[in-house]
């Protein structure tokens, strides 16, 4: 499979999916204007890439700011992640957050409730 690389813009994080070093990360702000669009590619190389993996999986997030539809894409990533971890896919999330960011740091409590996925809490 090969890596997923879409660089960072203005209103779109840094997104780099390294199947050969099991490194999934989205990193920076998020803010697209069609949010569907952006994340099209993302979705799609997950269907293809997750159902045949036989590694580890780290998934990083640090993002730094996100509106609320990017966060509802956000929340439908990490539940794929958790579907595939119940499958037995050795995965797990990194949630990065800066120092004094509490809404990152809440945020990612949010999604940790939700998902069974190890999920960690980061301050970077």
């Amino acid at each position: 499979m090969e890596k997923l690389l879409i660089d960072s813009t203005e209103t779109t994080p840094f997104v780099s999916f390294d199947p050969d070093n099991g490194l999934l990360e989205i990193e920076g702000r998020l803010i697209p204007e069609d949010v569907e669009n952006f994340f099209a590619p993302i979705f799609v190389w997950l269907e293809n890439y997750l159902p045949d993996n036989n590694k580890p999986i780290l998934v990083r997030f640090c993002l730094f700011y996100y509106n609320t539809s990017s966060s509802k894409r956000i929340f439908s990533i990490m539940k794929k992640f958790d579907a595939f971890y119940l499958q037995g896919i050795d995965l797990k999330i990194r949630w990065e957050y800066e120092e004094g960011d509490e809404d990152a740091v809440q945020e990612g409590e949010d999604y940790k409730t939700f998902l069974k996925v190890p999920f960690e809490i980061v301050k970077v």
